[in-house]
């Protein structure tokens, strides 16, 4: 008996052996037609006539519709004989999502480094051109801009552990104190040594809303946006206290940042695979680059 999506995605309807292939729903075959990566890791489709099954996404010729049967998963479609695709890799990564893992992983070891697609494509095996716009299609941010998060939530770590501003510049992979300055002028809503000294006197609005990896708060000053954390409300407000001591806060029931969060709940099926914590940082990443 194979199992097939009905018209929904999240409805599943079993399919006996003596149903016609032709019977897979129309919302299923658009996606394989269109070569739709979104719905990449919700099934797979074998052709009938090769013994092949791939991803929506697979860029072979298409089989024709009365010769494809569409597995939930592709351990079922190997259970039922068929062999995964070596275009597109079902059911493992593709090169390309290889690489950008690669990439990521790259970036968070060497924050304190600088960093250029150049040397990305060194790690990644991917030329420049390639990495740019394969990082910025799946991650949904240019890998400089994802750096460029990824180094101020760095920055303020090693400022909350106690280091100097300079210490902390460094530390980071700023070159200098003026890189650090323009860097961090709208992306910690504050001067790094008011943040230094846990935003004493300063007024900071924050947010709660619900995204597909938990509760999301975003907080803000009049210049710019100064965290953006995951995690449950109670707990949400505990650490963003512990941030920011000496700040005055106020949440914000006005959902101005709604639009932001929004804008980036939608991910490649790529960010799903990869640990949690890095979806977590790639999530922030974008959602603190999206309110710059």
């Amino acid at each position: 008996m194979n199992r097939v999506y009905s018209s929904a995605f999240n409805d599943e309807v079993e399919v006996t052996e003596t149903q016609a292939p032709s019977e897979i729903s129309n919302v299923v075959w658009r996606a394989v037609l269109k070569k739709d990566r979104h719905h990449d890791g919700k099934f797979v489709y074998a052709a009938v006539t090769t013994g092949i099954y791939c991803r929506p996404s697979c860029p072979a010729r298409n089989p024709q519709r009365r010769n494809a049967l569409v597995f939930l998963t592709a351990a079922e479609a190997e259970r039922q004989g068929y062999v995964a695709c070596l275009r597109c890799h079902p059911n493992s990564w593709t090169p390309a999502e290889k690489s950008i893992s690669d990439a990521l992983d790259y970036i968070e070891a060497h924050l304190d480094q600088t960093i250029t697609l150049s040397t990305l494509s060194q790690a990644s095996g991917l030329s420049p051109h390639h990495l740019q716009e394969t990082f910025t299609r799946i991650v949904g941010l240019s890998p400089k801009a994802f750096c460029d998060a990824r180094r101020i939530a760095r920055f303020k770590q090693h400022l909350r552990a106690g280091q100097s501003i300079i210490r902390a510049c460094y530390e980071v992979g700023y070159g200098s104190s003026r890189a650090l300055y323009e860097k961090t002028k709208t992306g910690l809503g504050m001067t790094p040594a008011v943040y230094r000294r846990g935003a004493k006197g300063i007024h900071i609005c924050f947010s709660i809303a619900a995204s597909d990896l938990g509760r999301v708060l975003v907080a803000g000053t009049a210049h710019g946006v100064c965290a953006v954390l995951l995690g449950q409300d109670v707990l949400l407000i505990r650490e963003l206290r512990q941030e920011f001591p000496g700040a005055v806060l106020r949440q914000d029931s006005s959902g101005k940042w709604k639009a932001a969060l929004q804008s980036c709940q939608d991910q490649d099926p790529l960010l799903s695979k990869l640990p949690v914590s890095l979806q977590g940082r790639v999530f922030l990443a974008r959602v603190w680059n999206s309110l710059q």
